[in-house]
């Protein structure tokens, strides 16, 4: 019932907002910019890819973020200037969905707590943020992974604090240190999210990981259960 209200809607808008280019294993610019192109041909939504522009710190066009439907971040480690980090905080107090990949739960610099306020979980710790080489994911049921089950990786997964009570772990991944929460949704202000600790450029250009991202952009635009 859900799929069929949905395609029968206007088109998602969706912005895709990327502020990890500067890491090459990461290249956001060139990958989000395939994803968008996915999610345009096959999944008829409309997408715009924001990217960073570091002489002013900020993205180009970034007001753009607040007419969309649902936003994916991929982000690392930025200090957006004033209005950039104003108009920010407002997309995530919006009561809008969205899709944090990878190093967002890193993502802004002078933001420091957005991890565990919006994502729900502490990045890193004491022992760092690296919890080893992935040598198996666990999946757990969820909407999500429809089409996406057979994703495999093999790269470094991130070490994360305690989740916060209203976070749903859906997908594990398993190191020679133990296991790690790699993936989990979240209902906050109102809002569904998704966060995927997992985007290396080989990955996300896997016709698994691009339905993922799909499935996530349409679990996320869906209004959360009162």
């Amino acid at each position: 019932m859900l799929a069929a209200t949905l395609s029968a809607a206007a088109p998602l808008r969706v912005c895709l907002v990327s502020g990890a280019n500067d890491s090459a294993p990461y290249a956001t610019d060139r990958t989000l910019a395939g994803v968008a192109l996915y999610l345009a041909s096959d999944h008829a939504m409309n997408c715009t890819v924001l990217t960073w522009d570091p002489e002013t710190a900020g993205f180009r066009d970034i007001d753009r973020v607040l007419d969309a439907d649902v936003a994916i971040f991929f982000v690392r480690r930025k200090s957006p200037n004033p209005h950039n980090l104003a108009v920010l905080r407002n997309f995530f107090s919006s009561g809008k969905g969205f899709v944090a990949l990878r190093s967002t739960s890193h993502a802004w610099e002078n933001w420091p707590d957005f991890d565990t306020e919006i994502l729900g979980a502490k990045y890193g710790g004491p022992q760092g943020g690296n919890f080893g080489d992935a040598e198996k994911l666990l999946f757990r049921p969820h909407p999500i992974w429809v089409g996406g089950e057979s994703f495999t990786t093999r790269c470094d997964l991130y070490r994360y604090g305690p989740m916060a009570a209203d976070v749903t772990v859906i997908l594990e991944g398993e190191t020679h240190h133990g296991t790690t929460p790699v993936a989990w949704t979240r209902v906050h202000r109102g809002a569904r999210l998704f966060h995927l600790a997992l985007g290396y450029a080989y990955d996300v250009e896997k016709p698994e990981f691009r339905r993922i991202v799909a499935n996530a952009v349409r679990w996320v635009s869906a209004p959360a259960a009162k």
